[in-house]
């Protein structure tokens, strides 16, 4: 079975986790929690103002930015994902040392094996009227034993229990080989507790 992890910015790697940016066109407005983009919402091309001096690194999720180079590790994995141009303009207008895409992972994945597994689910729907209720997604407040189920094949993804991105060990380690920047990993085992909340 595939071992998974739970991808995050990596803080240390001195791109700063928030920062400004101007949008030409504007990007369109989408909630990935809830479903993906297509492709069809976006223009044929984007420009990034960046409020930065010096932008590097390979992986920007929360801003939907990759470099070209992770691009590439994508293919390689076969990873479900649409890539659109983008100019990246930095203070005084410089340019980035490297192409960059907008990026939209397609894969969205439910990883948990709730049979086995160990959590508490936070009940948002009590704050609702009873008719708003069906068919809203489960919310998970806790993780305490997060065992992953078999057949999860996919390499990278957007995973439905932790709402964030994973990625397989095989994909982890082309990251590393390439010595790309900008993400760090947690791996989802028997140590992994997922506490949102605290």
């Amino acid at each position: 079975m595939k071992e998974f992890y739970m991808i995050n910015a990596d803080e240390g790697h001195g791109v700063p986790l928030f920062f400004d940016i101007e949008w030409t066109p504007k990007l369109p407005e989408f909630n990935q929690v809830s479903e993906n983009p297509s492709r069809d919402m976006f223009g044929d091309a984007y420009q990034a103002k960046i409020d930065l001096d010096v932008f590097y690194g390979d992986a920007f999720f929360e801003q939907y930015i990759v470099s070209l180079d992770f691009v590439s590790l994508c293919d390689l994995y076969n990873c479900k994902y649409f890539s659109v141009p983008l100019a990246i303009e930095l203070r005084k207008g410089r340019e980035a040392s490297k192409g960059y895409s907008l990026f939209f992972v397609q894969s969205r994945c439910s990883i948990l094996d709730v049979g086995k597994s160990k959590f508490a689910l936070m009940d948002e729907g009590l704050l609702r009227p009873e008719s708003e209720r069906q068919g809203m997604p489960v919310v998970y407040d806790r993780i305490e034993k997060f065992v992953i189920r078999g057949g999860v094949d996919e390499d990278l993804f957007y995973c439905v229990e932790i709402k964030q991105m994973v990625c397989s060990s095989e994909f982890k380690r082309g990251y590393l080989e390439r010595n790309l920047a900008g993400l760090e990993f947690t791996k989802i085992d028997g140590d992994f507790i997922y506490a949102p909340w605290g």
